[in-house]
């Protein structure tokens, strides 16, 4: 990103504006879009109480819910 310098804080706060429709509009939602995808908290597991036969079996299931929150389901 280049850097710009400014007279004012009004040269600045114009600078922030960008235009609908244009390709620089485009690529700053991508970037809040990636932004909030990559720090959003994960989803809790679903509600209730789970009971296993094994420590192993518990790990299995939690294995399974990272893989469906990775996936998105």
């Amino acid at each position: 990103m280049p850097i710009q310098k400014f007279r004012s804080l009004l040269e600045a706060h114009k600078a922030l504006r960008v235009r609908p429709g244009t390709a620089e509009h485009s690529h700053a939602l991508r970037s809040v879009f990636w932004m909030a995808a990559r720090f959003a908290p994960e989803r809790p597991p679903p509600p209730g109480v789970f009971k296993y036969r094994s420590i192993e079996e518990a790990q299995a299931q939690r294995k399974a819910w990272a893989r469906g929150q990775i996936q998105g389901h």
